[in-house]
């Protein structure tokens, strides 16, 4: 069943992630935890799971244009990559228990102010 609500706020977030280029976490991630409520863990989940299937095509348009600093890309690549991966493990050894969720809300709030 399609909330409307959800996929405006999915409209708005994308949209100003390709004016912006800030990463959906930042945006969507807290949009879902504070104005619908949804677990943080799930948020977080849904919110990687979209930008699977966003940033390959914004990177293609990028790269059609020659917008892209390609060394720059790949000393990004060689810190994010690997620590993605950490910080999926971790946010899976915090478990999906009410005490774990306010747990990762405190560690998403610590990230993204950071």
């Amino acid at each position: 069943m399609l909330q409307l609500d959800l996929a405006v706020a999915g409209l708005v977030g994308g949209f100003v992630v390709g004016l912006t280029g800030m990463g959906g976490g930042a945006l969507m991630t807290p949009m879902l935890i504070l104005l619908f409520s949804v677990q943080p863990s799930k948020a977080i989940s849904s919110d990687l799971v979209a930008a699977v299937l966003m940033r390959p095509i914004g990177a293609a348009v990028h790269l059609r244009a020659r917008t892209v600093n390609l060394r720059l890309v790949r000393l990004m690549v060689v810190g994010s990559v690997p620590m993605a991966f950490l910080g999926t493990y971790v946010l899976s050894l915090m478990g999906h228990a009410k005490s774990a969720q306010a747990n990762i809300e405190k560690a998403l709030g610590a990230a993204l102010l950071v």
